[in-house]
């Protein structure tokens, strides 16, 4: 097959961000597919393109992906108008590249946002090439529920519209449980979807990394070093590790981590400098290829979402990252990812906004050295059962397959 990966957000293992889109599409090529990925430069860094130019259009081939790369920017930092520019800005230059390529038997359309379902409809509609949508959030759930959109009109138009995509789709893959039945829900009627969560890089997150070089040079000898790795935006709800913070600052041992950058960044160390706490450390942005000797120097791994129920339904990269490198994680949440855990005793989860109760598995495990390891070898083997990458990126090609022959 020829498969037409739309992704606005792709990234290389040279970035800061997850990097499935780029695992898929180089498994699909190996297996003997060719795959187009078209995406934005937003998550590219100078040494993915070559001669280092992330200001024009630029063709090239990485691990036999062939990538169409559109100079788009986006960040986390952005403001909410400028984030609906580079939206709109990539589904009207997608649209216009979809319709050239040739050959192609599929579109992989992954969200979000919602918008990049357009240039799928539009080769479906042009030239009757059937497309599979990937659901990483649902919209327009989550930026109602977080209060990003707020206009009746509007949200009346984006479930239109979300319905259409699903319809029109030839099968949906969904992350989790819960983005499945929400995709139900809004179609009322029959579809094929498959649940293919976020996947476990068991080769590159492992239990048997030595982090003492990361613990010594970061002064973290000696701590409790608790690690949240991901964007810090409003939907992170980090609030809750400063305040957990606060609450533990009596005994020095607590460390609490925080790795990546966003646009509430700035407000939380306004937070923790406020209340004078020096057991909370910012590192900024990490290369994903560094993330891996952090997961090792930490002992517990937090989860941690803004008490919204529709993120509940997340699928994170944070969450099976930690599963492979064998850290026993803590929730900030319930749902599917802490039934998960719970069931196979790999970590902690409590309800959305019960802050006792996070502190209390923070301190649970803190004083249980033996109950940490036990759910690190459990974690580990739900990567390599259920997570890895190579059997997820296996299910997600031969379901597409499927979707398209049918």
């Amino acid at each position: 097959m020829h498969i037409a990966y739309i992704h606005q957000y792709f990234a290389t293992p040279n970035g800061s961000t997850g990097t499935r889109s780029y695992e898929f599409a180089r498994r699909w090529v190996a297996a003997g597919h060719r795959v187009t990925m078209l995406t934005s430069t937003a998550q590219l860094t100078p040494a993915d393109v070559p001669g280092g130019d992330l200001s024009r259009r630029c063709e090239f081939v990485l691990d036999g992906i062939r990538v169409i790369a559109l100079p788009i920017r986006y960040s986390q930092k952005m403001g909410k108008a400028a984030r609906i520019l580079a939206f709109l800005r990539f589904m009207a230059a997608s649209s216009r590249e979809i319709l050239r390529l040739s050959g192609v038997d599929v579109v992989y359309a992954t969200s979000t946002p919602l918008t990049v379902a357009v240039p799928a409809l539009l080769r479906k509609f042009v030239r009757g090439t059937p497309f599979v949508f990937e659901v990483r959030d649902l919209w327009p759930a989550v930026p109602c529920e977080l209060g990003y959109i707020r206009s009746r009109l509007l949200t009346r138009f984006l479930c239109y519209f979300e319905r259409l995509v699903y319809r029109r789709a030839a099968a949906v893959v969904a992350l989790s449980p819960g983005m499945r039945d929400g995709v139900q829900a809004s179609l009322r009627g029959d579809k094929r979807i498959l649940v293919a969560p976020n996947c476990c890089d068991t080769e590159v997150f492992r239990p048997d990394r030595d982090g003492s070089l990361v613990r010594r040079d970061r002064g973290w000898e000696g701590r409790f070093v608790c690690v949240h790795v991901g964007a810090i935006g409003m939907s992170n709800g980090l609030d809750l590790v400063v305040r957990t913070a606060d609450r533990l600052r009596d005994d020095p041992e607590y460390l609490f981590v925080l790795v990546g950058d966003g646009r509430e960044r700035p407000r939380l160390m306004k937070m923790v400098e406020d209340r004078k706490l020096t057991n909370v450390q910012f590192t900024g942005s990490v290369p994903k290829e560094q993330l891996p000797d952090l997961f090792a120097a930490a002992d517990v791994s937090m989860v941690v979402f803004a008490p919204f129920p529709v993120l509940e339904h997340n699928s994170a990269n944070k969450f099976f990252d930690s599963l492979s490198a064998g850290k026993p994680i803590v929730l900030s949440y319930g749902g599917w990812q802490r039934e998960l855990i719970e069931a196979a005793e790999a970590g902690l989860g409590c309800r959305q906004g019960d802050e006792e109760a996070f502190a209390r598995n923070i301190q649970t495990l803190k004083d249980d050295p033996a109950l940490r390891a036990k759910m690190g070898r459990n974690g580990r083997r739900l990567a390599e059962t259920m997570f890895h990458r190579d059997l997820v990126a296996a299910q997600v090609l031969s379901f597409i397959g499927e979707a398209v022959t049918c």
